[in-house]
């Protein structure tokens, strides 16, 4: 099962070894749940959050406040929110394991780089 504290190591890699990542800035953080942001220029960064108890992990790319992009696991079901239409809910069987986290990055990198985001 995917930890908060697996999710710390995660971001403290990212921000290590992933070049657009630039700070990472802890939200909030319980016995149960984390929520992380990854810094890549003022107002766009990735937020992370994840309750172990109901095991749902949100990974979000924010723009201006609003989401432009996500994956999210919720009842154990993977879920894409594409680039084009953030709000909608697709499925997502394959998910993000074994490393979520850096997996989502790599799509967001993908991003980045394919609609000029930096």
């Amino acid at each position: 099962m995917y930890s908060t504290v697996d999710l710390r190591l995660e971001a403290q890699e990212a921000l290590a070894r992933v070049w657009f990542v630039q700070s990472l800035e802890e939200i909030e953080r319980t016995d149960l749940t984390l929520s992380l942001r990854l810094h890549i220029r003022p107002a766009l960064f990735v937020q992370a959050f994840l309750g172990e108890s109901s095991g749902s992990v949100y990974f979000a790319l924010i723009e201006g406040g609003r989401r432009i992009f996500g994956i999210d696991r919720e009842g154990g079901e993977w879920h894409l929110h594409r680039y084009d239409t953030p709000d909608d809910h697709e499925p997502l069987p394959e998910g993000l394991e074994p490393r979520p986290l850096l997996r989502f990055l790599a799509r967001v990198e993908d991003l980045l780089l394919q609609y000029d985001l930096l």
